[in-house]
C-alpha cells in the first residue's frame, strides 16, 4: 500500500535512504582533544643518554677516613673534595634538595679506634641546596678513621626524601671498604629499594688496585665509576654532571614539544575528518531524498503540493544535520587547537625555565 499523507511519504523515503552515522557521531561526541600524557621530566636517576639527568635529590657521601688527609695538589684530599662539592652544590638551581653523609669520621685509624670508626656514618646536612649552610657543616668534617663504605651506602636510603620521585647518590672516596662490609651488595640493595636511586662512585686518587672494586660498586648501583686523580679532575666531573642536567632539560623540552605537536595535529586531523564525514553524510542523504522526491513527482506519485512539502522537509533536514555536524567539527577542532597550544606553551615554559636556571648558574649568575 502506497503512503497517502505527506508525513507517510517523508517517513517512507527516510526509512529507505537514511544513512548510518552511529560510529561517526559517537566519535564526534566522545572526541578527546587532549594531547595525552607528557614525557616524564628529567630525573637524576637515569644514566642513559636518552634519559639524562635532571633535578630531584642529590645524596652526597663523603669518605672521611684517615687517608683522605693525605697531601694533594692544593692541600689535602679532604680539602679538595670539600671545595669541589661546595662548587657543585652552589651551581644547583633553586628547588634542588641535597643531603651530605660522611663516614669514618669518628674514632681513629688505629686498631683501637676501628670499632668506633666503622660504626660512624652520619648525615651532617639535608635540605635545600644551601651552599653556605652545607659548607659550614662540611667544614667540621675531618679525615679520621676507617672506611665503612657499605654502611654509608645502605643508610643513604634514609637521606632521600620519601616524596622524591628519583635521586642520585654520589660516593666520593679514595679507597675501598675496610670495615668488613659488602658495598657491592649495599649498592645493589639501595638501587633496588623503593626509591630506586642510582649510585655513582668517584674514586679520588684511589689506588690502581682499588679501582676495579669501586667500579663494581657503581655497576651494582646502576651508576658509573669515575677516576679522579686531581682536584681538576673532580671539578671536571662535577661540571660534566651539571652540563648533563642542563642538556637533559633541553632534550626533554624538544621531545615534549615534538610529541605535543604531533599529537595535537593528529587531533585536529581527526576532528576535521569526523566532522567532514558527518557533513558529507548529511549532504548525500539530503540530496538523495530530494532527488527521489522529484522522481516520485515526475512519475505522478506525488502531487505538486505534497512534492513541495516532502522536498522542503528533506532540504531542511539536510541543512539541520549539516549545521550540527559543522558545529561539532568546529567545537572539537577549537578544543584540540586550544589544548595543543596550552600544552605546548606549558612544556616550553617549563623546559626553558629549567634550562635557563642551569645555564645562568653555570655562568655564575
Amino acid at each position: 500500500m502506497h503512503p497517502q499523507t505527506t508525513q507517510e511519504w517523508q517517513q517512507a523515503i527516510q526509512s529507505q535512504l537514511q544513512g548510518d552515522y552511529a560510529e561517526d557521531l559517537k566519535a564526534a561526541i566522545t572526541f578527546n582533544p587532549s594531547v595525552g600524557e607528557g614525557i616524564a621530566q628529567p630525573t637524576e636517576g637515569e644514566v642513559a643518554a636518552e634519559d639524562t639527568v635532571g633535578s630531584n635529590h642529590f645524596a652526597l657521601l663523603l669518605d672521611a677516613s684517615g687517608s683522605m688527609g693525605e697531601t694533594s695538589g692544593t692541600g689535602t684530599r679532604m680539602v679538595e673534595a670539600k671545595e669541589t662539592i661546595n662548587g657543585f652544590v652552589d651551581s644547583l638551581p633553586e628547588g634542588s634538595t641535597v643531603s651530605l653523609r660522611v663516614y669514618g669520621h669518628e674514632g681513629d685509624n688505629s686498631n683501637a679506634g676501628k670499632q668506633e670508626s666503622c660504626a660512624s656514618t652520619d648525615t651532617v646536612y639535608e635540605g635545600p641546596a644551601d651552599t653556605a649552610e652545607l659548607s659550614a657543616q662540611l667544614a667540621a668534617v675531618q679525615p679520621t678513621g676507617w672506611t665503612p663504605l657499605a654502611s654509608a651506602i645502605t643508610e643513604a636510603e634514609q637521606d632521600i626524601p620519601a616524596d622524591a620521585t628519583d635521586g642520585i647518590v654520589y660516593v666520593v672516596t679514595d679507597g675501598i671498604e675496610t670495615c668488613g662490609g659488602d658495598p657491592v651488595e649495599a649498592a645493589q640493595g639501595l638501587a633496588e629499594s623503593g626509591i630506586k636511586p642510582i649510585v655513582n662512585v668517584i674514586g679520588f686518587q684511589a689506588g690502581d688496585a682499588d679501582q676495579a672494586a669501586l667500579a663494581a660498586i657503581a655497576e651494582a648501583g646502576g651508576g658509573e665509576y669515575t677516576q679522579a686523580d686531581s682536584k681538576a679532575d673532580l671539578e671536571e666531573y662535577w661540571d660534566a654532571e651539571y652540563s648533563r642536567m642542563m642538556t637533559a632539560w633541553a632534550e626533554w623540552r624538544q621531545a615534549e614539544l615534538t610529541r605535543i605537536e604531533e599529537s595535537g595535529q593528529a587531533n585536529l586531523t581527526e576532528a576535521d575528518a569526523v566532522g567532514a564525514a558527518l557533513m558529507a553524510g548529511a549532504e548525500a542523504e539530503g540530496d538523495r531524498a530530494m532527488a527521489l522526491t522529484e522522481a516520485l513527482h515526475a512519475d505522478g506519485h506525488l502531487d505538486w503540493s505534497t512534492r513541495g512539502e516532502v522536498w522542503s522537509f528533506f532540504y531542511e533536514r539536510k541543512n539541520a544535520m549539516w549545521s550540527y555536524a559543522y558545529g561539532l567539527k568546529n567545537e572539537n577542532w577549537s578544543a584540540a587547537y586550544g589544548l595543543k597550544n596550552e600544552a605546548w606553551s606549558q612544556a616550553y615554559g617549563t623546559g626553558n625555565a629549567k634550562w635557563s636556571e642551569y645555564y645562568s648558574k653555570k655562568l655564575g649568575n
